[in-house]
Formats: C-alpha cells, sequence, structure tokens
C-alpha cells in the first residue's frame, strides 16, 4: 500500500520559482501552507484501524530537493487510537518520510508516502 496526493500551488509560489527564488523555501512554505493534504495521506494509512493524525509538523530542515522538484520531507505526528467499545485510548509518536514532485510549469505537488507492503490472505 502506498498513498498518494496531489494538489496545485499558488499562483504566488510559481511566479516566485520562475523569478528565480530558492525553491527549498517555497516548496517548504507551500506545504505548511498546504498541510492539510500531508494530513489527508497520513489518514490514508491509518484509517482502518480508525487512528487520527493529531499535531502534525513538517520538519523542513530535513527537506531535500532537486533541481527539477523531486525531493523529500519527514513528518513528525501523533497518531491517536480511540475505540470505547474495545477500551482503546492510545496515542503515540509517528514519523513518516514523504516524497514529493514539483512541477513547476503545471504548479502541481504529488506527494507519495512510504510503501507498506500488504499482506496476502492465509489459506483456510
Amino acid at each position: 500500500m502506498q498513498e498518494t496526493t496531489k494538489f496545485a500551488m499558488s499562483p504566488q509560489a510559481i511566479e516566485a520559482i520562475q523569478d528565480g527564488a530558492d525553491k527549498k523555501v517555497i516548496l517548504a512554505q507551500t506545504l505548511e501552507n498546504e498541510i492539510k493534504h500531508v494530513e489527508d495521506l497520513l489518514m490514508g494509512y491509518h484509517f482502518r484501524e480508525r487512528g487520527s493524525v493529531d499535531h502534525l509538523e513538517l520538519d523542513t530542515s530535513s527537506m531535500t530537493v532537486d533541481e527539477e522538484g523531486k525531493g523529500s520531507f519527514m513528518a513528525r505526528y501523533i497518531l491517536g487510537l480511540y475505540n470505547a467499545c474495545a477500551d482503546l485510548d492510545l496515542s503515540d509518536k509517528a514519523k513518516m518520510q514523504i516524497d514529493f514532485e514539483a512541477d513547476f510549469e503545471n504548479g502541481m505537488i504529488t506527494l507519495t508516502g512510504e510503501f507498506f507492503p500488504e499482506r496476502e490472505p492465509d489459506d483456510i
């Protein structure tokens, strides 16, 4: 399983990059402004266990980006699990490396989370 999401960059961010601004700085600001997309991506990994993603922080100091707009960053968050019927109320620190690909011509950013292999069903 690997989650992916795509969203548009702001016209101001595209213009700044075209004017020669530091891509890493502009992309870090864009990701902070569009943090809801990162949260939605992470929720895709934790939906089955009814988990919640809280206190999401983007570690922009870990961000790498090349000239083509490909790179990665670390997302740190609290994974909360709550189920009254099962008497569960847990929270744990979690992190995930997220890869991105910024298409500066079309103004789109694609985020891709880590790959988690899915287990095949057991034979009966």
